[in-house]
């Protein structure tokens, strides 16, 4: 069977295989310690258990509003106004099937050929595979721990083609870093001056740890905030995002949407509307998150890894491995034969230094971290 020269483009996930590699040597008998994935190894709160089962026990089974339950998209709205100060019409909010679909929803009406994506290297790999599946240009913008792993806005000036969407991730997925809200108005800035569209993938926001970081969404109505309840709320699984647009994107979307997915999973967003009553649980999972930083930033520095950038949000280090010589993909796949970790290479997130990089996620419990730790350290002095 053939296959597509726009499929061809697409590029693995590295992490993914890793993974496979681990559970295969876990059912061999190994016992593997997994610094690799990112996701969160709370269970999901109780509450919206609850109103899982409540769903289907009341034969909320059938496919809803094409764009989401409204209820739950002005739960969301409240949620920004609440929590954040800011205003918006429910009618901007779009609830989605996870926030994949969101950004595959946003390529649709927003790339096509010759048009430009700009992300960051690193940065989170899915971004680029929209510009090959819609088959736009993509520009990868090199971050280092220099401008603090932000696209500075005179940079992006800079480039031969200024894009004509732009997405970062605040936190960022693989650094955990924290763009400035100077730096953010910098960058709407610059893009509105070229017509540009400025997308925010926030799903990390609500993991933060010396301060809380504020939303994009004020920045200005044309910005696009794609945001959803995997991370914060331990949902990985139930495929539920939301996005807040532009007005005049609300139809085009709902168009591909009605085609695409018909509806957001129905359980999953009865579900999600007891999410935002559990606050006290994701509290606890942040301070979690927030002590297993503070335990495994000191761990990695002693063994030799070079942290220039300490994470503000979400629970990964991205983390140099310099002093040992070799490529962050043998690094890796030694780690996971010779010592038993799992870790992610720099390539999953570009070809900036990604030779010279390795992720590690703390989504993992802290006894896990610390044996993780230890056969590394056992594993660096043999070579």
């Amino acid at each position: 069977m053939k296959t597509t020269e726009r499929s061809k483009k697409l590029t693995p996930f590295f992490v993914m295989e890793l993974l496979e590699q681990a559970r295969a040597m876990e059912a061999g008998g190994d016992h593997i310690v997994h610094m690799e994935i990112g996701e969160p190894d709370f269970p999901t709160p109780k509450s919206v258990k609850i109103a899982a089962r409540e769903a289907i026990e009341n034969d909320r089974t059938f496919y809803t509003h094409s764009l989401g339950i409204p209820e739950l998209r002005k739960l969301i709205a409240d949620y920004y106004e609440q929590q954040e100060g800011v205003h918006i019409s429910s009618d901007r909010v779009i609830i989605t099937n996870g926030t994949s679909g969101a950004f595959l929803l946003l390529a649709s009406v927003l790339l096509e050929k010759d048009r430009v994506l700009a992300v960051s290297d690193p940065g989170y790999p899915c971004y680029k595979n929209f510009a090959a599946l819609f088959d736009a240009r993509l520009e990868a913008i090199p971050v280092s721990e220099e401008s603090l792993f932000e696209i500075p806005a005179e940079r992006l000036m800079s480039i031969e083609t200024v894009p004509d969407v732009l997405i970062i991730s605040n936190p960022s997925n693989p650094t955990g870093t924290v763009y400035r809200e100077s730096s953010l108005i910098a960058l709407n800035k610059a893009l509105k001056k070229s017509k540009s569209t400025l997308i925010v993938d926030e799903i990390y926001r609500g993991l933060y740890y010396d301060k809380r970081i504020p939303t994009a969404v004020s920045l200005s109505n044309d910005t696009i905030i794609v945001d959803g309840f995997s991370k914060v709320f331990a949902m990985t699984g139930w495929r539920l995002g939301w996005m807040v647009v532009p007005e005049e994107l609300v139809r085009p979307i709902q168009i591909v949407a009605q085609n695409v997915f018909i509806s957001p999973p129905t359980i999953s967003q009865y579900a999600a509307m007891s999410a935002f009553s559990a606050m006290q649980e994701t509290a606890h999972m942040r301070t979690s998150y927030q002590k297993r930083r503070n335990f495994l930033l000191p761990e990695l520095r002693k063994l030799g890894f070079r942290i220039n950038v300490e994470p503000e949000g979400a629970f990964y280090i991205y983390a140099g491995i310099e002093l040992w010589g070799m490529d962050s993909r043998e690094f890796t796949n030694r780690a996971l034969r010779e010592a038993k970790v799992a870790i992610t290479p720099g390539y999953d997130f570009g070809t900036f230094r990604a030779g010279a990089h390795v992720r590690f996620s703390y989504a993992t419990g802290i006894d896990d971290l610390q044996l993780g730790c230890n056969r590394l350290e056992n594993w660096i002095k043999t070579l």
